[in-house]
């Protein structure tokens, strides 16, 4: 239990500090492309997070896999899926047949912004429950 404990622990604040890092939608240090993957790997801790907590994995990390893995064990809404999974094409970086990067622009990191910070929501109410 220890461990389980500290493992949903450190992905919540792995999701808070990429999150934190990857700027506000007015400003950010940093360009699109990094915001784009700081906000991945924000998505990434949020959701492990609420997975740990339940004893559950993804089959993969890929943005559809979070997802999938993560209604198994809450309830999201479609438009908030969608919100997530309309940006996952913009990086396909993981694929053996056909590697993709595309420069995102400030408004679809400003969107994605959004949709992880709910997710962080949710991570942050499901975890700070226990």
């Amino acid at each position: 239990m220890i461990l389980t404990e500290l493992n949903w622990k450190t992905w919540l604040h792995n999701g808070d500090q990429y999150l934190k890092a990857s700027g506000s939608t007015q400003k950010s240090r940093f360009n699109t492309d990094i915001g784009y993957n700081l906000l991945g790997m924000s998505l990434e801790g949020y959701v492990m997070a609420i997975l740990d907590v339940h004893n559950s994995l993804p089959e993969n990390h890929t943005f559809t896999d979070l997802m999938d893995a993560l209604e198994t064990v809450c309830r999201i809404t479609p438009e908030l899926r969608q919100r997530i999974l309309k940006y996952e094409s913009i990086q396909s970086i993981c694929s053996v047949d056909k590697y993709q990067r595309e420069n995102p622009s400030a408004e679809t990191v400003n969107e994605l912004r959004e949709a992880v910070e709910e997710i962080g929501q949710m991570a942050h109410h499901i975890c700070g429950d226990l």
